[in-house]
């Protein structure tokens, strides 16, 4: 395990696999899970000659549990710092749920100029409803505070995981403060992304489960329609729930190696 110190003095944790000579992927995990979430893809895609990256946010995991920067847009700049001090060119940033949100925030903020392309997990742009999205599906207020209190209870999944796996994750996840982290939760939900993705430049890879139960699955190729890279596509993982990288890795890290490798032709 590696840390490193962010400017506002929190000690976050990483780990690198694979060649540093390969092309560098990061691993950027959902609200309340660790880097752990990622112990297929760590493995697989080491395998295939990447340089992978992951790590775990402030308040989760192994790094610092603190109460102050729970926001997307400084989970942007942790991001952002963690790039810099590894020296990554060009990589590829793949962000489930939460860490596609913090993928959105880092484009807002420093553009995507400097990244090869992104991956977004079952994610949307915004969740809070709007007439001109989704033809008006989404949370209200009184939906945001009920999706908040039921989110640490909610099934995540629709695919049945292996036994060895579920018993690995057991294992590796740690235990999340949901009343500490309830703040970046809220964060979360009540941003707009999607004149994010309209200025956006470098291909993107939308990926969505059709049993999500978080947000509905027309999502992904919604994010597409504003987007203008040739090369951007969108996926549809049919019978997966939220966990895509887990519920049919498989299909997943397969999906993905190509995205990437026709993104380098």
């Amino acid at each position: 395990m590696s840390k490193f110190i962010t400017n506002d003095g929190v000690s976050i944790s990483f780990h690198e696999y694979g060649m540093k000579s390969g092309q560098a992927v990061v691993f950027v995990n959902g609200y309340s899970a660790s880097e752990a979430t990622w112990l297929v893809q760590m493995g697989s895609f080491a395998k295939s000659g990447f340089h992978v990256i992951t790590y775990d946010h402030r308040s989760h995991g192994h790094s610092d549990k603190v109460d102050y920067g729970l926001t997307v847009q400084r989970l942007a700049l942790d991001l952002r710092e963690l790039t810099e001090n590894l020296r990554l060119e060009q990589p590829v940033f793949i962000g489930h749920s939460m860490g596609a949100t913090v993928l959105f925030a880092y484009e807002q903020m420093f553009t995507d100029k400097e990244l090869l392309a992104l991956v977004t997990e079952d994610q949307a742009p915004c969740f809070l409803r709007n007439p001109d999205w989704l033809d008006g599906q989404g949370l209200d207020f009184a939906g945001l505070e009920k999706f908040m209190n039921d989110f640490p209870e909610m099934h995540l999944t629709k695919k049945a995981l292996p036994d060895e796996l579920k018993r690995e994750l057991g294992e590796s996840l740690l235990a999340f403060d949901f009343q500490l982290g309830r703040p970046l939760l809220q964060n979360i939900l009540t941003q707009d992304f999607r004149t994010t993705l309209v200025q956006e430049a470098v291909p993107h890879l939308f990926l969505a489960g059709s049993g999500s139960p978080t947000s509905p699955t027309a999502h992904a190729k919604a994010a597409l329609a504003l987007t203008h890279n040739s090369l951007s596509q969108a996926e549809i993982f049919e019978g997966c729930g939220h966990l895509l990288h887990l519920e049919d890795a498989e299909k997943f890290d397969a999906v993905v190696k190509h995205f990437i490798e026709r993104v380098k032709k």
